[in-house]
């Protein structure tokens, strides 16, 4: 069995942050999206987000990610 954990060409995670600033009033909004260990977030995945003050949602798309020059 080979390990391709650390294969050159496997995709990066994502870094998800759990906590962003709302686009509408400032306030906080927290990631409600949430992944398995064995199913990370990948580009093109839905994040949604709820703010602490005024409870708008965000969703939000993981970018996908720079060609290389």
């Amino acid at each position: 069995m080979t390990d391709t954990g650390d294969a050159p060409d496997a995709p990066e995670v994502p870094e998800v942050p759990p906590v962003i600033d709302c686009i509408d009033c400032g306030g906080r909004a927290h990631l409600l999206t949430t992944f398995d260990d064995d199913d990370p977030p990948r580009p093109g995945d839905l994040l949604t987000y709820r703010c602490e003050d005024c409870l708008d949602r965000w969703d939000l798309l993981i970018p996908q990610p720079d060609p290389e020059p």
